[in-house]
C-alpha cells in the first residue's frame, strides 16, 4: 500500500515535470549560430544568454511551483486533521489586493480539492491516481483541468491590472502560459487515460 508521504513525492513531482515543461514553452533559448563558433567572443555571449535561460527557468519553475506545494501541504493538514479547506488565509499570505486576492483563494481551492482527490486515491504512480480519483474518466479530469484553467486565466487577469502599465511582456508571457498549461494537461490527459 502506497503511504500518503509517497502520494504526496508523486503529485511533488508530476508538478515539477509540468512547471519545467511549462517553462521551455513560455521562455526563449537562445539558438547557436554555427557561425558564433567560428567568432569566439561571440560565443562567450551565446554562452551567457545560455546561462541566463537556465537560471530564468529554474526560477520560472520554483516560482510556478510555490502555490501548488502551499496546496498540497493544505490539503495534506485537512486530510491529517480533519478540518475544512483555508485557502483565504493562504491567499492573504500572499499580500494581493482585493479582486487578485480572491480569484488566488479560488485557484488554490481547486488545487487543494484536486490533491485530496489524489492523496485519497489508490494507486502506485501518478496516473493511477489520478484514474482512481476521476473514476477513471477523462471527461472528470478534464472537466477539471478546465476549471483550473479558467480560475488561472481569472487570476492571470485580476493580478494584470494591478501591475503598473510599464510592464513590458507581461501579457504575451500570460498567454503563453495560458496556451501552453492547456496544451499540456490535454497531452497528460490523453497519456493517462489511453484508449
Amino acid at each position: 500500500m502506497v503511504s500518503l508521504n509517497d502520494k504526496k513525492e508523486l503529485i511533488l513531482a508530476r508538478e515539477r515535470k509540468f512547471a519545467a515543461q511549462l517553462g521551455r514553452l513560455v521562455l526563449s533559448k537562445p539558438k547557436l549560430h554555427t557561425w558564433m563558433i567560428l567568432i569566439p567572443f561571440l560565443f562567450v555571449f551565446f554562452i551567457q544568454d545560455l546561462m541566463k535561460y537556465k537560471n530564468g527557468r529554474r526560477a520560472f519553475t520554483d516560482n510556478y511551483l510555490l502555490s501548488h506545494e502551499k496546496a498540497l501541504k493544505e490539503a495534506e493538514d485537512i486530510l491529517a486533521q480533519g478540518r475544512k479547506p483555508d485557502t483565504e488565509a493562504i491567499a492573504r499570505q500572499a499580500d494581493l489586493k482585493g479582486k487578485a486576492q480572491e480569484k488566488y483563494a479560488e485557484f488554490l481551492t481547486l488545487l487543494v480539492e484536486h490533491y485530496i482527490s489524489l492523496l485519497q486515491a489508490r494507486g502506485d504512480s501518478y496516473e493511477s491516481l489520478v484514474r482512481s480519483a476521476y473514476g477513471n474518466s477523462r471527461t472528470n479530469f478534464l472537466l477539471y483541468t478546465n476549471l483550473l484553467s479558467q480560475a488561472e486565466k481569472k487570476l492571470n487577469q485580476a493580478l494584470t491590472k494591478q501591475l503598473s502599465k510599464d510592464q513590458e511582456g507581461v501579457n504575451d508571457t500570460i498567454q503563453k502560459m495560458e496556451v501552453g498549461s492547456n496544451q499540456l494537461r490535454r497531452t497528460e490527459a490523453e497519456q493517462i487515460f489511453v484508449a
